[in-house]
């Protein structure tokens, strides 16, 4: 990485980079409060989209490309890594630690949730080491000349990109295999479960491809901006509609079942708090709240003759009615 941007590249792309992926990652966090993952298996999806699935997607792209020139042409290679290397590499990369989960550590995963949570961490991971680059290398150039027009176009470009309009692109398009990696925990068939997991993971491919496709084309400038609405946003809002229903489910499924923890010792009975009572309609409410036609007085009682209107029986005219025991 170093050989590629510089040292100076590397710190200031690496700081910049920071400030993105910790809001990024501390958002997936927040998603997964309720849960019981362990703090070294969260770091461990993150140190994996940031190591080893972004390294190896780096290597395996640019080998892939030289074969792709070397066989047809240039020109058919500067199209087929952006549409077709990619996307397949480094979604099938970043997918690999859903799929160790579910071979190996298939007990802990308890739900979709769990899987949108190391999802994301994943995607959070390999963002960041991919903002070093980008960035890195925008904010070299324009270091070197800072009257550069392009170079400083280059260099907003890149930021608006990557901080401001594509934060959660590699976290979503993990989270999107997610759906369908996760989902084979609870079926039994092989063809169900594999058949789920390819679907789910080509779906990612696709979308990475044509978000890509869109920076291609140079005929329509504002394609890229079009996609970004019509696809990136619409998918981005149905996730995070999905982890927040999902979330907010196993906060009600933790909060009632804290009175038998605290029954059976597991936690102490002053952590858990009181249901809500409902609140007492005030005085002042009640007598209010009478009977259409009722007159009210400053002097009202409840005890008949001081202050309360009564009737006798065969009362028929107000003539005869009563009112503090004194006729009207």
């Amino acid at each position: 990485m170093g050989a590629q941007i510089g040292l100076p590249g590397l710190i200031s792309g690496l700081a910049v980079s920071a400030l993105v992926a910790v809001p990024v990652a501390g958002a997936f966090l927040w998603l997964g409060r309720w849960g019981q993952e362990r703090s070294g298996r969260l770091f461990s999806a993150f140190a994996w989209g940031a190591s080893v699935a972004a390294f190896a997607a780096i290597w395996s792209e640019e080998a892939l490309q030289r074969l792709a020139d070397a066989a047809v042409s240039t020109d058919f290679g500067h199209w087929f890594r952006p549409l077709v290397i990619t996307p397949f590499a480094e979604e099938v990369l970043k997918a690999i630690f859903l799929l160790w989960l579910v071979i190996y550590r298939r007990t802990r995963i308890t739900g979709l949730l769990e899987g949108i949570v190391y999802a994301g961490l994943v995607g959070a991971g390999f963002a960041f080491t991919e903002n070093i680059l980008y960035l890195g290398k925008a904010m070299t150039v324009f270091a070197a000349d800072a009257s550069d027009a392009h170079a400083a176009g280059q260099l907003a470009a890149t930021v608006l990109l990557r901080m401001v309009l594509l934060p959660f692109f590699h976290p979503l398009m993990v989270m999107v295999s997610a759906t369908g990696i996760i989902a084979v925990v609870g079926e039994r068939g092989r063809c169900a479960r594999v058949g789920l997991a390819l679907c789910a993971l080509l779906v990612a491919i696709a979308l990475h491809g044509i978000w890509d496709w869109s920076g291609l084309v140079g005929s329509d400038p504002f394609l890229i901006f079009e996609i970004y609405g019509a696809l990136l946003v619409p998918v981005f809002l149905t996730m995070l509609i999905l982890a927040l229903v999902l979330r907010r489910r196993a906060g009600k499924m933790v909060a009632a079942s804290l009175p038998a923890l605290a029954r059976d010792g597991h936690i102490d009975p002053a952590e858990v708090s009181p249901p809500r009572q409902p609140r007492a309609t005030p005085p002042v409410a009640e007598s209010r709240a009478t009977p259409a036609g009722t007159r009210r007085g400053p002097r009202h009682s409840a005890i008949p003759g001081r202050g309360e209107q009564t009737q006798h029986p065969g009362d028929t005219c107000p003539s005869h009615r009563t009112w503090g025991g004194r006729a009207r």
